[in-house]
């Protein structure tokens, strides 16, 4: 590496030097007889020696390829979705990381940067005080996790000489306790909600599933002879971690799940008639659930809201804590719950043979009937 006052040679292709008011590293060089002139974007010069150096030894190596300088982000962001739903991700992550990447489209335009290479990571870091500002800071941490993502792909794409935001290190946030509500209060909103509610409500508090789950129940998926509800991924219709499962029926549920599941129609839960479909027939809304899920804790004087109280996933919190409270192993709640997090080797080599779960979910304390005073007769009556 040879030094003169302006310039200094990397290996034997590459010269670098600074330009501009900003003093920034470029790289200057010769490939295929094309002379080229590309930014290191720094102005640190050992910064600068080791891009170049890394430069260099991809043009003795021939594996340079120059990245279009065309490519606007807007592009990049339509080319990564592109690949996402090539790997298949689930349709929920698609419409998340398309929301997530446009909005960042939508901020650098109004910063009137258009193309990829120009985006820094002071424009990462602004960003995301924007966001902070309205957004919870788990949301902040997740939408910054996507953007990562994006440009670690487009890197590895050749659409950009240097990931920006490579040497940016995230803060996960500390996992807040989210419990849900008790088994009074359970008791309580079932008491207290219509007949299509309660059902919708007490399968989700005795199951554990997820409403988009729930959403996607057919009547053939409960299974009152043998003691199963199944919770069917199906192409189109993935759960969240795109495999099946079972949970047990509890003594509780099955009156319920009994009243329901003998109709004959398309989906277990379907919405009412409406304007736009005035034959009904649609899946029902998981949207408009939560809503009146919100409006019957605000009636009964129980906490509601994302921030401060109860939604519709916590009644998944609830069935957690209260298992777990009740002393089912972890391990049969997660296959229950459908969690995949574990990374262990327990996680592999478990398994939960069909008349333990049954055992397990018979011990299981949530009481019978309606709302734990009521029978079960006086529920099958209804």
């Amino acid at each position: 590496m040879n030094t003169d006052h302006r310039r200094t040679r990397i290996g034997n292709r590459v010269t670098i030097y600074t330009r501009g008011r900003k003093k920034t590293y470029v790289a200057d060089f010769w490939q295929d007889n094309v002379h080229r002139r590309i930014s290191l974007k720094t102005p640190n010069m050992k910064i600068a020696i080791e891009r170049a150096t890394r430069l260099a030894a991809e043009l003795d190596q021939g594996s340079y390829h120059r990245p279009p300088a065309d490519v606007t982000t807007q592009q990049a962001v339509d080319d990564y979705l592109a690949h996402l739903r090539t790997e298949n991700r689930a349709r929920k992550t698609l419409t998340k990381y398309t929301g997530v990447l446009n909005a960042f489209v939508v901020f650098l335009t109004q910063l009137r940067i258009t193309r990829l290479a120009k985006v820094g990571a002071r424009h990462f870091d602004q960003y995301r005080a924007l966001r902070a500002a309205t957004r919870h800071r788990k949301t902040v941490y997740v939408e910054s996790v996507v953007l990562k993502q994006l440009f670690r792909w487009a890197k590895s794409r050749r659409y950009l000489t240097d990931n920006p935001l490579a040497d940016i290190k995230l803060g996960k946030p500390v996992a807040e306790p989210k419990g849900g509500p008790s088994l009074d209060q359970v008791n309580q909103l079932l008491g207290a909600a219509d007949e299509r509610l309660r059902s919708q409500l007490a399968v989700l508090a005795y199951t554990g599933m997820r409403s988009g789950e729930l959403q996607r129940l057919r009547p053939e998926d409960v299974d009152l002879g043998a003691g199963w509800i199944h919770i069917v991924s199906r192409a189109g219709a993935e759960t969240k971690t795109r495999t099946s499962r079972k949970v047990p029926i509890h003594d509780r549920l099955r009156p319920i799940l009994s009243a329901v599941s003998n109709k004959k129609r398309d989906w277990l839960f379907q919405s009412a008639p409406s304007d736009k479909y005035p034959t009904g027939g649609r899946p029902m809304n998981t949207k408009r659930l939560n809503d009146c899920f919100t409006r019957l804790l605000k009636s009964l004087g129980l906490p509601a809201g994302r921030k401060d109280g109860f939604v519709i996933h916590s009644l998944r919190h609830f069935f957690e804590t209260f298992t777990v409270n009740a002393g089912i192993p972890q391990r049969v709640i997660d296959t229950w719950l459908g969690h995949r997090s574990d990374k262990s080797m327990a996680a592999v080599y478990y398994r939960l043979a069909d008349a333990e779960s049954q055992a397990f979910m018979k011990k299981v304390p949530f009481g019978t009937g309606l709302a734990g005073a009521d029978d079960t007769r006086r529920e099958v009556e209804k």
